[in-house]
């Protein structure tokens, strides 16, 4: 049997850009034996760790996860193209010009160009040398963070060339940790295309990407007239951060979602907190529902029943609007699947909670201010970095500590660890300590 193959395009330079960058391409398994055959093409951002690791990430193993869609029947051939980034220039061609006037990074935004390189570069290159099928409705786009948020932008603008968006973790905003502020970084659409969305978000990202902000944008695209299940998918990960690793995790539900078979639903989990406040924070329900095929997404139009409406009532969009103190319980119904979360609902309950935390490192540790630890805490003296902080109730954060991207904590011999996770309680007090850097030789070399 044929297997697929993976071709690496060495510095493929961009006028429209004046760069060079490398760009990966997947063929599929019949691609060799089957010449009359034309494949859908996936582009990808961050296209260095479709399906590789290096030392600043993880690999998301596209390839290996779309050879066993395939193998098991699941989902069709298809061409993924994967356009790698260049370091210095990745922010300023993933964000396109801000209507907020945000200039949270210190770059002139280049998503315009960006796109053009894509559109009048990229896919007439792939279209030309490869059997693909070149229209809109066999063509997607997909990305993570800023990836994914340049992805959302282009598929808004060039909904004629791309009508499937993948927006993993998109970067929608930044959070100024001194004020918390929420700056813009793109403008949100309100007008509906013939697009076909995939939108996520992990539970565990802290302030890297917010829930909050991406929901936004979901409510958005629905107020617009995408139908939730249909033609537009949206899931909040649970027990999921930011990084590769939680990328590869779920990333075969939106090339179910855009080439595959859903399956038939088997399981509804339905998440959400204990207690929610009459005075506070909003609060929304979180009901994943799982396929036979491993396809999962959250129901935003969804059939609550609560056993008392005197307390609280529930919209369908899993919302829930606190009226009395008390206690009950909600159930989800969807067919014959069902799930209940016991709610108590409060007086009230604080925005934020008080959370310390404390960092030793090394003292080999190169000189720096600030340390990130799900969030930045600053130097303390050397050797150690801290303070108290004010963090959003509930918010969780998984995370390796890092001085920068690229120089995260290892063991003593360099070799990678178990990521970190902490969820803000208030009183939490947080105590860690690194062993070494990535970066760094492993301990015995450095006596």
């Amino acid at each position: 049997m044929s297997s697929s193959r993976l071709i690496e395009i060495n510095h493929f330079y961009s006028q429209i850009l004046d760069n060079s960058r490398n760009i990966f391409i997947y063929l599929p398994p019949s691609y060799e034996t089957d010449a009359g055959q034309r494949y859908p093409v996936l582009y990808m951002q961050d296209g260095q760790h479709a399906f590789y690791k290096d030392r600043k990430g993880e690999s998301w193993d596209v390839h290996k996860t779309v050879d066993r869609l395939i193998a098991e029947g699941r989902m069709r051939e298809i061409i993924i193209v994967a356009v790698a980034h260049i370091e210095d220039a990745r922010i300023a061609e993933y964000m396109h010009e801000n209507p907020y006037g945000h200039r949270v990074f210190d770059t002139t935004n280049q998503g315009e160009l960006y796109e053009e390189f894509l559109v009048r570069e990229v896919k007439p290159y792939i279209d030309r040398e490869y059997r693909t099928l070149p229209d809109q409705e066999h063509t997607a786009l997909m990305g993570s963070s800023a990836g994914g948020l340049v992805s959302y932008n282009i598929g808004f603008r060039r909904s004629e060339t791309f009508g499937m968006i993948g927006a993993l973790c998109p970067f929608f905003a930044s959070v100024d940790l001194r004020t918390m502020e929420d700056r813009w970084l793109s403008r949100v659409y309100t007008e509906k295309k013939a697009l076909r969305i995939w939108m996520d978000v992990g539970d565990a990202e802290g302030f890297t990407v917010m829930e909050k902000h991406v929901r936004h944008v979901a409510d958005t695209l629905i107020g617009a007239g995408y139908r939730p299940g249909d033609d537009f998918m949206y899931y909040y990960a649970v027990n999921s951060g930011h990084s590769q690793k939680d990328w590869a995790a779920r990333v075969h539900a939106p090339l179910l979602y855009f080439f595959g078979r859903l399956g038939t639903p088997v399981r509804v989990d339905l998440h959400g907190p204990e207690a929610v406040g009459i005075e506070g924070p909003r609060r929304t329900l979180n009901p994943v529902v799982h396929y036979d095929s491993g396809f999962m997404m959250t129901d935003l139009n969804a059939c609550y029943e609560v056993s008392d409406h005197e307390l609280l009532d529930v919209t369908a969009d899993g919302k829930l609007q606190p009226k009395k103190e008390g206690e009950t319980t909600v159930r989800y119904r969807n067919g014959s699947l069902t799930a209940e979360l016991a709610v108590a609902v409060v007086p009230s309950v604080s925005e934020t909670v008080t959370v310390q935390a404390f960092v030793k490192v090394p003292a080999s540790t190169p000189p720096t201010a600030a340390l990130y630890a799900g969030i930045e805490l600053p130097m303390i003296r050397e050797g150690l970095y801290g303070g108290t902080f004010e963090v959003p109730r509930d918010m969780s954060f998984e995370f390796r500590i890092s001085r920068g991207l690229g120089m995260h904590e290892t063991d003593r011999q360099g070799r990678e660890i178990l990521y970190r996770k902490f969820t803000a309680k208030d009183g939490l007090v947080l105590n860690y300590e690194v062993e070494n850097w990535v970066d760094a030789a492993p301990v015995s070399e450095q006596r």
